[in-house]
C-alpha cells in the first residue's frame, strides 16, 4: 500500500524534467515553422472557447487498476476514493483530506495528458503514480472503523469533485509525501525549469512526529557490496538546501539520492552515515521525498483552521484552482 510517493515517483519526475526540456526545444522550431498558419487558424477564437473544449475532453475519463478480483476499469471519481484510502489516513482533518482528492484527481488528468491522445478515454494507476484499493481491501484495513472511513474519503471526493490544479496554464504535476526533514525541499532546485511552484515549505514541528527518526544498521561488508565498491571506497554526498541528498559519489560512480534511500530501505533522502564497529548506522529523518504536500503539516494546519484551498496554494505556490464538468 502506497502511504507516499517514494523514489519511483521522484524517478519519473526527473524524467519527465529532462523529456520536457527536449519537448521545449522542438516545440521552438516548430512554432517558428508554423506562425503563420496559427494565427491565421486562430483568429477570433477566445482562450474561454479553447479551454472549454479541453474540459470536455475530460469527461469520462477512466484509471485502470489492480483490485482484489483483478483488473478494474473505474470512473475517474471512484478512483480518487480509493486512491485517498491507499495514500493518507482517513482519520486526517477533512480539509487534508479534500487537499489530498485535489491532488490525486489533478495526478490523474496529468498523466492523461501526458497520453497526447484525447481520444484514449483511460489511464492507468501505475501512470498516476498511486495504487487504488478496492472496497474489499478497504474493509480489510479499517475492520470496524470502515463505514467511518469510507464515510470521510467519500464526503471528501463528493466536496471537490471535479476540481484540479494549473500552473502558467497548463496541469501540474502534484507531489506529495508523508512527513518532511523540517522543510519541503525546492522543485526547481531538485528537477529543475518547469517545477517551480514546489517551492520549500516552512515545516518545523514535524520533528514533532512519532517516526521522525528512522534508522537502518548494515554491515559494512554489506554496504559496500550493494554499493559495488571495496571497503576502502569514499562516499561523497551532496546535499539539496533542505539537506536532503541529491547525489551520492562513490568510486564505482554517482547515483541519486533516492536511489541510495531505496537501495538501503531508508524512509528518506535526508540521511547521515556513521561507522559503528563492524557496521554502519543510516539515520535518516522524515519520511517521503520531501517535494511539494507534506501531510503531516498540512493537517497541522488544517487543524488550526486552514482550507483545503490554503494548504493547496500554500504547498503549489502560484497554483490555479481548476473545476472541471
Amino acid at each position: 500500500m502506497d502511504r507516499f510517493h517514494g523514489a519511483g515517483r521522484m524517478n519519473r519526475m526527473q524524467n519527465t524534467a529532462r523529456r520536457q526540456k527536449a519537448r521545449d526545444l522542438c516545440a521552438v522550431f516548430l512554432f517558428l515553422f508554423l506562425l503563420p498558419y496559427a494565427c491565421s487558424l486562430l483568429f477570433g477564437r477566445s482562450e474561454t472557447a479553447r479551454e472549454t473544449v479541453v474540459l470536455s475532453d475530460r469527461e469520462g475519463l477512466s484509471v485502470a487498476c489492480e483490485g482484489e478480483a483483478g483488473m478494474l476499469l473505474i470512473g475517474l471519481e471512484e478512483y480518487v476514493e480509493g486512491a485517498l484510502a491507499a495514500s493518507i489516513s482517513p482519520q486526517s482533518q477533512m480539509e487534508t483530506l479534500k487537499a489530498q482528492a485535489v491532488i490525486l484527481r489533478t495526478l490523474c488528468l496529468k498523466a492523461w495528458e501526458e497520453e497526447g491522445d484525447t481520444e484514449k478515454r483511460a489511464v492507468t494507476a501505475e501512470q498516476v503514480g498511486q495504487k487504488y484499493l478496492d472496497a474489499s481491501q478497504r474493509r480489510q484495513l479499517w475492520g470496524a472503523d470502515y463505514e467511518e472511513n469510507q464515510a470521510r474519503i467519500e464526503e471528501a471526493a463528493r466536496q471537490t469533485k471535479g476540481i484540479y490544479l494549473t500552473f502558467d496554464g497548463r496541469i501540474l504535476e502534484p507531489s506529495y509525501f508523508q512527513l518532511s526533514a523540517g522543510k519541503t525541499r525546492d522543485g526547481a532546485e531538485v528537477l529543475g525549469e518547469g517545477y517551480e511552484y514546489l517551492v520549500s515549505v516552512d515545516c518545523s514541528h514535524d520533528i514533532e512526529a512519532e517516526d521522525y527518526i528512522g534508522s537502518v544498521v548494515v554491515s559494512k561488508e554489506r554496504f559496500w557490496k550493494l554499493l559495488d565498491c571495496d571497503s576502502s571506497g569514499k562516499i561523497t554526498l551532496t546535499r539539496d538546501s533542505a539537506d536532503y541528498v541529491l547525489y551520492v559519489d562513490t568510486q564505482a560512480g554517482r547515483m541519486s539520492g533516492e536511489s541510495f534511500r531505496s537501495l538501503f530501505g531508508l524512509a528518506s533522502s535526508c540521511f547521515t552515515l556513521e561507522e559503528k564497529g563492524e557496521d554502519i548506522l543510516l539515520t535518516s529523518r522524515g519520511i517521503g521525498h520531501g517535494l511539494g504536500f507534506c501531510q503531516y503539516e498540512a493537517d497541522r494546519r488544517a487543524a488550526e483552521g486552514e482550507d483545503f484551498l490554503a494548504l493547496l496554494t500554500c504547498f503549489f505556490e502560484g497554483a490555479q484552482v481548476q473545476k472541471g464538468e
